[in-house]
């Protein structure tokens, strides 16, 4: 399994003891090479899930419709419901916006799940477990 990361990604996450390479991917920021159309994870930090649910929406929005041309899409937020819920962000949209849009907009989606971890460490775990996941599955089902 080779991880791909966007090449837009300033400081990816690392994987210890798994191969990676750069590509610039159309959607999510972390996909593994040869399913880069099936699944993919999008790495958010808490400013720019306020932003992305703000200003920067349409954007968003339009990433997650590519997104439902795949099997598996997440989206993984480097921070806890709790600092979502009270605001630690730079952003002037309330956190109730973004409490929603990490609840509701899964519900609209039929490919989409939010997982908020804690911290950067433990986003890289959630985007590994999911990337493996996801590849063992499409793996197991081409047999």
């Amino acid at each position: 399994m080779i991880i791909v990361i966007d090449d837009r990604e300033k400081q990816p996450f690392e994987f210890p003891g798994v191969d990676t390479e750069t590509a610039r991917l159309e959607t999510g920021d972390y996909t593994v090479k040869g399913f880069e159309n099936e699944f993919a994870v999008e790495r958010k930090s808490l400013d720019d899930l306020a932003r992305s649910v703000g200003t920067g929406r349409s954007k968003f929005e339009a990433e997650i419709r590519r997104a439902q041309q795949m099997n598996n899409f997440a989206v993984v937020i480097e921070s806890s419901r709790r600092d979502a819920q009270a605001g630690n962000y730079y952003s002037q949209i309330h956190p109730n916006a973004v409490i929603l849009t990490v609840d509701k907009l899964p519900m609209k989606h039929r490919i989409l799940e939010f997982l908020l971890a804690n911290n950067p460490d433990q986003a890289a775990q959630e985007t590994l477990q999911r990337l493996d996941r996801w590849c063992f599955k499409s793996v197991s089902n081409e047999f």
